[in-house]
C-alpha cells in the first residue's frame, strides 16, 4: 500500500513538474541583430498559458536599463499574441542594446528570451544637394546629393511624386540623371529624395525647380539699320529678351558687343540696366560711349543671351553706319 502511495506521489510530482514547464515564450520581433529607431514594437507569442501572464521586458544599453511590465490574458487555447511598446527618444545613445523578455504565471514557468539589437535614432542628414531650390533646369537634370549616415538602408528619387529610371540606391552618394524629354510641358517640377537608415529613420529633401527647354528670343530694338548715327555722339542700345518668364532670363547671361563687319571684336556695350518689361520679358539697356576710337564707318552690334536653364538664344545683329 505504501509502495502504491509512493508511486502515485511520484506520478503527481512528475505531472506537476511537467505542467510547471509547459509554457513557451517566443519573441518574434525584433529579431537578433536588427536595427531599432525611435518608435518600435515588441512582438511575442506565448503557448501553454492557463491564467493571466505577466510579461516583462528589460532593455539595457550604454547608459543603463529600462523595464516595462504588462499583463496578458490567454485565449481558450492557452495562447497569447502580444505586443509591447519598445521606444527610445532622441537623446538615447546609439549602439548595441540587449532586450531580455520574461513571463510569469502562477504554477507555470517560461524560459526568458534575449535579443541583441542596435539602436539608431538619428535620421540621415543631407550634407549637400543639387539642383538648388528655385533653379531653372533643362534637358538632362543631374540630381546629386551627399548623405551623412553610417547605417544607410536606401534612398529613392522621385519627380512630382513619380518614379524615374534608376532612381534608387544604397550608398551615401546619390547620383541620378533625369531625362526631361518625356515631360510634356515646361514649368514647375518637384524633385524629392527620401533616404532611410537601417532603423527606418527617414528624411526627405525637396527641390522645387522650373523646367525650361525653350531658348530666349533676342530682339535688338535700338538702334536699327535705319538709325542715323552722328560720329562722336552717344549710341543707346536696347535689347528685348523674351523667355518662359522674366525671372528665367539672367541679365548676366546677356552679352552685347560691337564688331567689325568681318566679325573682329571692337568693344563690349556697357550695360546700364536690365529690368522686367512684362511677365515673360526683360529690357536690356546699354550704351556705346561717344568718341570711341577704332570705330569704323560701318560696324555691327551683336547680341547673345543664355537663360538661367542654360538655353542659348539665336544671336541677333544689326549693321550700322555713319
Amino acid at each position: 500500500m505504501k509502495a502504491s502511495m509512493r508511486i502515485v506521489s511520484m506520478l503527481l510530482a512528475l505531472l506537476w513538474a511537467t505542467m510547471a514547464l509547459a509554457g513557451t515564450l517566443t519573441v518574434t520581433s525584433p529579431t537578433e541583430g536588427s536595427f531599432l529607431g525611435l518608435n518600435n514594437t515588441l512582438h511575442f507569442q506565448i503557448t501553454g498559458a492557463s491564467v493571466e501572464v505577466t510579461v516583462t521586458s528589460v532593455v539595457t544599453g550604454p547608459t543603463g536599463s529600462t523595464t516595462n511590465t504588462q499583463k496578458f490574458t490567454p485565449d481558450i487555447n492557452g495562447k497569447v499574441d502580444g505586443t509591447m511598446p519598445l521606444n527610445f527618444n532622441s537623446s538615447s545613445p546609439e549602439g548595441d542594446y540587449t532586450i531580455v523578455v520574461s513571463a510569469q504565471e502562477p504554477n507555470n514557468t517560461y524560459p526568458s528570451q534575449t535579443v541583441h539589437v542596435k539602436v539608431d535614432v538619428v535620421a540621415p542628414k543631407f550634407l549637400d544637394f543639387s539642383p538648388l531650390n528655385g533653379q531653372f533646369v533643362r534637358s538632362t537634370v543631374r540630381i546629386r546629393a551627399t548623405l551623412k549616415e553610417s547605417n544607410i538602408k536606401d534612398w529613392t528619387v522621385k519627380v512630382n511624386g513619380q518614379d524615374i529610371p534608376n532612381n534608387t540606391g544604397t550608398t551615401t552618394t546619390i547620383a541620378v540623371d533625369w531625362d526631361t524629354s518625356n515631360v510634356e510641358l515646361d514649368g514647375a517640377q518637384a524633385i524629392t529624395i527620401t533616404a532611410r537608415d537601417q532603423a527606418n529613420n527617414s528624411t526627405t529633401q525637396t527641390m522645387n525647380v522650373t523646367l525650361d527647354r525653350v531658348p530666349p528670343i533676342i530682339t535688338i530694338t535700338t538702334p536699327t539699320t535705319k538709325t542715323r548715327l552722328i560720329r562722336g555722339a552717344l549710341i543707346n542700345v536696347i535689347v528685348d529678351l523674351t523667355d518662359m518668364n522674366s525671372a528665367s532670363i539672367d541679365p548676366t547671361g546677356v552679352d552685347v558687343v560691337v564688331k567689325k563687319l568681318d566679325g573682329t571684336f571692337i568693344t563690349r556695350v556697357a550695360r546700364i540696366s536690365a529690368k522686367p518689361s512684362g511677365q515673360i520679358s526683360i529690357r536690356w539697356i546699354g550704351r556705346i560711349r561717344p568718341g570711341l576710337r577704332g570705330l569704323p564707318t560701318k560696324f555691327k552690334i551683336v547680341a547673345t543671351a543664355i537663360d538661367r536653364a542654360g538655353n542659348v538664344g539665336s544671336p541677333q545683329e544689326v549693321q550700322l553706319s555713319y
